[in-house]
């Protein structure tokens, strides 16, 4: 008997599912359906589009022509009265018979066909501008209401420049305006009402076309004009009234719908339309209101001060700027477009042609557009498309119990099936659960004798192996735990050591990116750095680091340690560096080491000064003492010669001269022999101020003589142990200098005072100043720019005052003013 493989069964139930193209066809069927469904709307759809836009074009362009003719009819009115005596019975009758019919709305369900006046007036003007004769609202103006519209201020609309336009005309030539009203306010029209279909109390638009043409005399002079003013209600009548639906006219159009009509001048603004804010139109000082725009401040838009003009509308939709110019360039069509009010629709357009006076540029008075919702053109399409929805229905519904009873089948028949696969793969299901949870010893018993038997021995012995490899792996991740934590120790260690020595090591990478920096680093080049930033942008303001870092990186040279000085904050200024390669000619970084030896280099100077002076001290001493016997023989000598020689002679004077020289010697020797071997201080508690106060009383007779003023301010100071006479030398020595070197009318200032646990005498002048060049050799033994000064004083006082633990520095420079300040402490 064959054996039943697990093949032959999936085979067996493939069998049974045949009926699956069924399904397929099935579904082939409905999408083709659908498909067919949805290109059928389309076509419909776009078919009634554009049925309906070549009817709405028709309409708009018999529109156009009808504006056309009404604009010529009120061409041939002008010429008619300027050929006509122009008296007051001719033209009362002639505005009297000039009339069309007006449909008004008076309120809900309310409306009024009316024949009103075709011209809100006709006046006869003379050739000075004043208005001579006026026929407006059936009535003759009385003299008080005539102007001299020669000034635009005076015109009905207070910027009107109609008069001098006229004027400049030849015979027979006509002038036409563009739309001039004042303009109404969304507020203004509104009323409080919701919407302009309900605005019946609102304010209405009032403007006027003018039509004039000049009138001359029998010499052919300029002796006037004529001047007829078109309603705009007439204008109104043309597109106010149209509804591009089934009611084909309509009282007053509905605005939200987007069915309605309105007109633009050449010039891209609208001239008639539902919302009267959106009219052209002018302020109450005669200046026109800017159009809507996306400048358009927030306050207009709320109050409604935004006419339309269709050229700056294309923020709204860019059809409307496009609308403008297919009209100048003569063209009829339509576009899809969106209005204010959100309202989807196609909108038709068509020119009006007309050529008269400013109208020429286009050869247009400007465009007819007629718009219609795009959603009421498609009722016939979803008509259609409902129809076929329906066929679809019932198909689906059959193909449903179909497929219902061919999933019962196939279902029965995988029941059964499935029986002889299910229970062993549920077992192998088992056994791998419990494989993964960890048991590797699990084993399943499948007697079956197919693949599923087969598998079921390949798991068995899968599992041994993975029992196996399991007490090898946990062997090495024992291994793996103690050579992690070893190396963790190790790296900690190496971590430690790095952060804690005193010198900067920093490591790049072979781009020049850094790699790693230690705590000393981060002191030494700034908090901010971090890893990944370039060496350049590392060693800012390290003058030369960059180029021996680039030098070795690049070129692989210049390894090893070298001194370099740099200026740096907190009195840094002397490093040593070292680069030294990562791998084999720094093919994997570069190691640089920064160690500061600012303290280093200031103590190997301070020895250096400090052997200077005592080297200075001992040949001091001992010319001293060897210059002292001689000197004192030549002293004595010199006396007895001075004693000797007659009384006032030549030669007793010069030997006094040679005396006083001998004992100005002798005083150097004496400072070289104190300076060598100075007294030892002895400390005791003292008041400085009264020291200070010693000092300046000494020294203010001979400031006085030179003309220099002393002034001193002595601060509250605890008493403390010093030297009182040395600290006294020291002051004595700063006063003496700064009065030697004040000029007459000068002024010396010493002030003390206490800050923390030190004591601290300030003494400033305002004389000349230390030259720059100066400053660090002022307490240098023997230097000195005074002719006969020894040089000795300051450094003497530097002594003093590093005796008592103290500092002294000065600030000067060139600029008039000089200070010593002496710091002591008090402990």
């Amino acid at each position: 008997m064959p054996r039943l493989t697990v093949f032959k069964k999936i085979l067996a139930v493939t069998l049974l599912l045949s009926l699956l193209p069924l399904l397929v066809s099935s579904l082939i069927l409905l999408s083709n359906l659908e498909a067919v469904n949805a290109r059928l709307s389309k076509e419909i759809a776009d078919t009634a589009d554009m049925q309906a836009s070549k009817s709405l074009q028709m309409r708009a362009s018999n529109v156009a022509e009808t504006i056309a003719d009404f604009l010529r009819k009120c061409e041939g009115d002008l010429l008619f009265l300027s050929r006509t005596p122009l008296d007051k019975l001719t033209l009362l009758n002639f505005y009297n018979t000039r009339r069309s019919e007006v449909w008004q709305r008076l309120g809900v369900n309310k409306d009024l066909h009316e024949l009103i006046p075709i011209y809100r007036s006709i006046a006869f003007i003379d050739k000075y501008g004043q208005q001579q004769l006026v026929i407006r609202n059936s009535r003759i103006v009385e003299p008080a209401g005539l102007h001299n519209i020669s000034k635009p201020e005076e015109t009905e609309f207070r910027n009107e420049d109609y008069f001098s336009r006229i004027k400049g005309l030849s015979k027979g030539e006509i002038y036409v305006s563009h739309l001039v009203g004042f303009h109404v306010s969304k507020q203004e029209q509104l009323a409080g009402a919701a919407d302009p279909e309900n605005a019946y109390d609102g304010k209405a638009y009032d403007g006027v076309i003018r039509f004039g043409t000049p009138l001359f005399d029998k010499q052919g002079a300029f002796n006037g004009m004529v001047v007829i003013s078109l309603d705009h209600r007439h204008l109104m009548e043309f597109t106010q009234h149209i509804d591009p639906g089934s009611n084909f006219s309509t009282i007053f159009p509905s605005y939200k719908s987007g069915n309605y009509a309105f007109l633009f001048d050449d010039e891209g603004w609208i001239i008639t339309h539902p919302k009267y804010w959106d009219i052209r139109g002018v302020d109450r000082s005669g200046k026109l209101v800017p159009p809507y725009s996306e400048k358009s401040s927030q306050a207009d838009i709320d109050s409604g001060r935004i006419p339309f003009n269709l050229d700056q509308a294309g923020f709204i939709h860019p059809n409307y700027p496009k609308v403008a110019s297919e009209v100048r360039n003569h063209r009829i069509g339509f576009v899809d477009i969106t209005n204010v009010g959100g309202a989807k629709k196609i909108m038709a357009f068509a020119p009006i042609p007309y050529e008269t006076g400013d109208y020429g540029k286009y050869g247009i008075f400007g465009g007819v557009t007629i718009g219609f919702q795009v959603d009421q053109f498609h009722d016939a399409a979803r008509k259609g498309s409902r129809l076929i929805d329906s066929e679809l229905r019932q198909h689906r519904s059959l193909s449903a119990i179909i497929l219902i009873a061919t999933a019962l089948l196939a279902a029965f028949s995988a029941w059964v099936l499935s029986r002889g696969i299910t229970r062993p793969l549920q077992q192998l299901i088992d056994g791998a659960r419990r494989l993964a949870e960890g048991d590797t010893r699990s084993r399943v018993s499948v007697s079956s004798a197919d693949e599923l038997g087969e598998l079921a021995e390949t798991f068995n012995t899968m599992s041994t192996e993975l029992e196996i490899r399991k007490t090898n792996l946990l062997s090495t991740l024992d291994e793996l735990r103690r050579s992690r934590l070893e190396i963790l120790d190790e790296r900690n260690f190496k971590e430690s050591i790095l952060e804690s020595i005193s010198s900067a090591i920093v490591t790049f990478s072979p781009e020049g990116l850094l790699t790693s920096i230690n705590a000393t680093g981060r002191h030494f080049l700034g908090t901010s750095i971090s890893v990944d930033m370039h060496y350049r942008d590392v060693f800012t303001g390290w003058a030369g680091m960059e180029h021996l870092t680039r030098q070795a990186l690049d070129t692989r040279t210049g390894f090893g340690r070298q001194p370099l000085r740099f200026d740096r904050p907190n009195g840094m200024t002397h490093f040593e560096v070292g680069f030294f390669p990562i791998g084999k000619n720094a093919e994997r970084g570069l190691t640089v080491t920064m160690r500061n030896e600012t303290e280093k280099e200031k103590l190997r100077e301070e020895m250096m000064r400090l052997d200077r002076l005592a080297s200075l001290g001992k040949l001091s001493a001992g010319i001293a003492h060897e210059v002292r016997n001689p000197l004192t023989g030549i002293s004595l000598l010199l006396d007895d010669l001075h004693d000797r020689s007659e009384t006032g002679s030549a030669d007793q004077q010069m030997i006094k001269k040679a005396v006083n020289e001998i004992e100005r010697v002798e005083r150097l020797v004496n400072a070289l022999l104190n300076y060598s071997s100075p007294a030892r201080a002895e400390f005791r508690v003292c008041d400085l101020n009264q020291v200070v106060t010693d000092s300046v009383l000494l020294m203010r007779r001979p400031a006085e003589r030179s003309g220099i003023s002393i002034r001193l301010e002595n601060g509250e100071l605890p008493v403390f142990g010093f030297d009182p006479e040395k600290i006294k030398q020291a002051l004595l020595n700063i006063i003496r200098n700064a009065v030697e070197a004040l000029p007459p009318g000068g002024s010396i200032h010493i002030s003390t005072l206490a800050c923390d646990d030190t004591a601290i005498i300030r003494i400033s002048d305002n004389g000349p100043g230390i030259r720059e060049d100066d400053l660090p050799l002022i307490f240098e033994p023997f230097f000195t720019r005074k002719g006969a000064g020894t040089g000795l004083g300051l450094s003497i006082t530097q002594r003093i005052v590093e005796e008592h633990h103290g500092k002294i520095h000065v600030e000067s420079n060139s600029a008039p003013g000089t200070s010593f300040i002496i710091e002591l402490p008090l402990a």
